[in-house]
Order: C-alpha cells, then structure tokens, then sequence
C-alpha cells in the first residue's frame, strides 16, 4: 500500500479508538504498525527502509498525524495507547 492510499484510509478517523480499530483491520490485512525510538511515533512497515537509511519517509505525514492523534509522542505514551487500544493484537 502506498503512501497516498494509506492516507486515505485514516482520512476520515479523527478519534483514537476509529484509528485504533483502523489499525486493526489493517494488521489483519498483514500490515505492521510499530512503534520507533528513532522517530518517536508510531510507523508502518513499508516506512522501515527509509527511517533506518536516516532518509524522509514518504508516509511520515499520515504516520505523525495517526501518532498525534492517538497522543503517541514516546515509547511510554506509546505502550499506554498499546494497552488501551491493544495495537498490537498480541
């Protein structure tokens, strides 16, 4: 999935709990969400190349407005919005 079409799944979930459940249905699709220390959000796996060369992600924007939504901002804020909303589904 791409960039922009990524960004059109998430366009309309504006609460934390859609975008969790969005997450979900994604993941059951076979797409990653986690969490990164180098970025500090939460970031899909297709964006895993770019962050580890230190380059731009062309997801970034859709990936930090899910982040902000979510009040993700740190692997603390990151595991309290895993445990409410079980991201991980594991």
């Amino acid at each position: 999935m791409g960039p922009e079409e990524l960004k059109e799944k998430f366009r309309d979930e504006k609460e934390p709990a859609e975008i969790a459940e969005k997450i979900h249905e994604l993941k059951k699709e076979g797409y990653q969400f986690l969490f990164s220390d180098r970025v500090k959000r939460l970031i899909v796996g297709e964006e895993w190349p770019f962050i580890q060369k230190g380059q731009e992600s062309p997801y970034s924007e859709v990936m930090i407005q899910i982040s902000e939504i979510l009040g993700i901002r740190d692997r603390k804020s990151y595991e309290e919005v895993d445990d409410r909303y079980n991201l991980t589904m594991y």
